[in-house]
Formats: C-alpha cells, sequence, structure tokens
C-alpha cells in the first residue's frame, strides 16, 4: 500500500469530528418554511357583496366558511376583490 492511500489517525478524528459537528448543527438549526404575506382588503379592493356576478365562494382563493388563500382578515362567500380568479 502506498503512503497516500493510508489514512492517518488524525484525518479520521478530524473526518469523525466533522460528521458529528454537521449533523448537530442540522438538528438545531430549525428552518421556517417561507410564507408569502396575504393582501389587506382595502389593497384588493374587497368588498362584502358580490360584483358582476362574481362571488368570493366561486373563486379558487376562498378557503370555507370565511376565509381567503391571498386575502387577508375574514371573508364572506358573497364578497368580491380584484384578485377573484374563477374556479375550474
Amino acid at each position: 500500500m502506498d503512503e497516500q492511500a493510508k489514512l492517518s489517525r488524525r484525518s479520521v478524528l478530524r473526518g469523525a469530528a466533522l460528521l458529528a459537528g454537521g449533523t448537530l448543527a442540522a438538528a438545531v438549526i430549525q428552518v421556517k418554511p417561507a410564507y408569502a404575506q396575504k393582501a389587506a382588503q382595502a389593497a384588493v379592493k374587497y368588498q362584502e357583496s358580490p360584483s358582476n356576478g362574481q362571488k368570493c365562494s366561486d373563486c379558487t382563493y376562498f378557503q370555507a366558511p370565511s376565509s381567503c388563500g391571498v386575502v387577508d382578515g375574514k371573508i364572506s362567500p358573497n364578497g368580491w376583490c380584484a384578485l377573484y380568479n374563477k374556479k375550474s
């Protein structure tokens, strides 16, 4: 066996320490998912009544009974905003 192929005790211990440190760091560091911030009702012209037959309960973003995936606050199923997107 040539000299370059042999592992020294120091290099083995260094590798083990790096592996243990990396594992510990991965366990301690908390990764939080990024969430998009919801838009304010005023910014999207939210209103409590339908507009031209469009209403929140028919929108892709509506989450029953009274919330929305993209607009902040309590949402009426009969409301409407500028982000309306008809369910397919």
